[in-house]
């Protein structure tokens, strides 16, 4: 994931980024890594990054490939199950999303 709208969402230990950008170069994810995780009744597509994090992807149909054109909010996080979850978060709270959109 590319710098510049990426967001440090906790700053207390564990690194989590957050990008928002349609205009960013997509993330380098590993072939045949990608699982889709249910969180409450969400499903979120993850995947291994190059660097051995995880990231999850957010679309409200059938998920695209992780590097189409249609992806534009990122998670990035050292377990699936974190990125998933903190996206899943994110969407279920607009007032956090709308404050870490505004950041960037």
């Amino acid at each position: 994931m590319s710098p510049g709208r990426q967001t440090d969402a906790n700053d207390e230990g564990v690194p989590i980024e957050v990008s928002l950008d349609a205009a960013e170069e997509r993330p380098a994810v590993e072939s045949n890594t990608r699982i889709d995780l249910l969180v409450e009744t969400e499903a979120y597509p993850t995947a291994r990054l190059d660097d051995g994090r995880y990231v999850a992807w957010w679309f409200d149909t059938d998920a695209p490939a992780p590097a189409a054109q249609a992806t534009t909010e990122w998670v990035a996080a050292p377990t699936r199950f974190l990125a998933a979850g903190t996206l899943h978060e994110l969407w279920e709270n607009p007032a956090a999303f709308d404050t870490l959109a505004a950041r960037g």
